[in-house]
């Protein structure tokens, strides 16, 4: 079974594509007054002059060539893989400043994609993944009225992601998976299906790892903003010490404010540049199947480290009770024998003290127990 065709100009016969551009961005002089090239020419020209250079779409080779390539990608952008359809971008970006046309495909371009998500006005405002109030005015971004278009606007969400808010992206992501359930879309890029699960906050996180990100923003700080920086250290502290793993409204209030921590700070272009952790990729890492397997795993004490329950099996029982005494050794001993219970050891572990809660930290320090808080990407591996 064949997929769906990518059109670009050579290939749209009958210029019903090129009519629909023309009637939403216009048509350049350059563009109206360029000859139309011969279908036998294109096929004699080299393959890099084609920014889809595999599928020899979308030539490059003249200025009117170029400037129709970028308005025709954007019209077929969402049938490419995302990173496919990055590099088709920037040989059509570079093509464009080559023929010194780059300011005018940029804006024809950003008029293409502001006319296409008004062009159906008549759709009610839950008809689009986006609809915000804006400097005063409604905006409302990417239609989502069938599964081509589900698929388009989730590659544009995830295409446009370090650029919009936390809250922008949060409301975007669960409005597409709900069209997304609804029209059963099941072609969207594995690679932007999860961003959009966790941009939605449809997952999970470790406080440790949570804790370590937020400091690392800490320290990006200038001393200048001391009050910020300081502000940014008991934050990260504070989250370290959560008890578990937080639950969704706790993080979604954890990720705005790291969003604006970020918008305050110049921090968000270093999300591409650097590779700086977006405030739902830190919060929501662990998609709910894995948080729970996590959660299974692991067991919380109340000072806020998380101990692997696979550590528990093999230790000596002895050397615990030594610490905390017969009676907690009594406690968690299997009723069949004198082996640990692992389970009985979790439920009993976790509901003691902060103070008792440190001397089983240091008896199973005692007992040879070498663990380390467990990393959400060992988690995740």
């Amino acid at each position: 079974m064949f997929g769906p065709v990518v059109i670009d100009a050579p290939a749209d016969q009958n210029q019903q594509v090129l009519h629909k551009i023309a009637a939403l961005v216009g048509l350049p002089e350059f563009v109206k007054s360029a000859e139309l090239t011969d279908p036998a020419q294109i096929d004699a020209l080299p393959p890099h002059v084609f920014a889809d250079v595999v599928g020899r779409k979308f030539p490059c080779h003249t200025k009117a060539a170029t400037w129709l390539a970028q308005l025709y990608f954007l019209t077929g952008r969402h049938l490419y893989p995302t990173k496919q359809a990055a590099k088709i971008q920037a040989r059509i970006s570079n093509a464009a400043d080559w023929w010194s046309i780059g300011s005018q495909t940029k804006q024809a371009a950003q008029k293409w994609e502001t006319k296409q998500n008004t062009v159906e006005g008549e759709l009610p405002d839950e008809a689009y993944a986006l609809v915000v109030d804006h400097e005063g005015q409604k905006l409302r971004q990417w239609p989502l009225t069938n599964q081509a278009n589900v698929k388009a606007a989730a590659a544009a969400l995830y295409r446009n992601r370090t650029k919009l808010p936390y809250d922008w992206r949060l409301a975007a992501s669960r409005r597409i998976l709900s069209k997304v359930a609804q029209t059963q879309s099941t072609d969207i890029e594995p690679v932007v299906y999860e961003y959009l699960v966790k941009a939605a906050g449809r997952g999970s996180t470790t406080p440790q790892y949570a804790g370590e990100a937020i400091a690392r923003r800490m320290l990006m700080i200038p001393l200048k903003d001391l009050a910020t920086k300081v502000g940014a250290a008991k934050l990260a502290r504070a989250v370290s010490n959560m008890k578990g793993i937080p639950a969704t409204d706790e993080m979604v209030k954890l990720a705005r404010l790291v969003d604006r921590l970020d918008r305050e700070q110049g921090f968000y272009p270093y999300y591409d540049e650097a590779g700086l952790e977006m405030p739902e990729e830190i919060f929501f890492q662990l998609t709910e199947k894995k948080a729970q397997a996590f959660r299974d795993g692991h067991f919380a004490l109340q000072t806020g480290t998380i101990i692997p329950l696979e550590a528990i099996a093999t230790l000596n029982l002895a050397k615990v009770a030594d610490v905390l005494g017969a009676s907690f050794s009594k406690a968690v001993t299997a009723e069949d024998s004198l082996d640990i219970d692992v389970e009985k050891f979790a439920r009993v572990a976790s509901t003691l003290p902060r103070g008792d809660a440190q001397l089983l930290e240091k008896a199973l320090a005692s007992a040879g127990l070498r663990f380390e808080t467990p990393k959400l990407e060992d988690a995740i591996a």
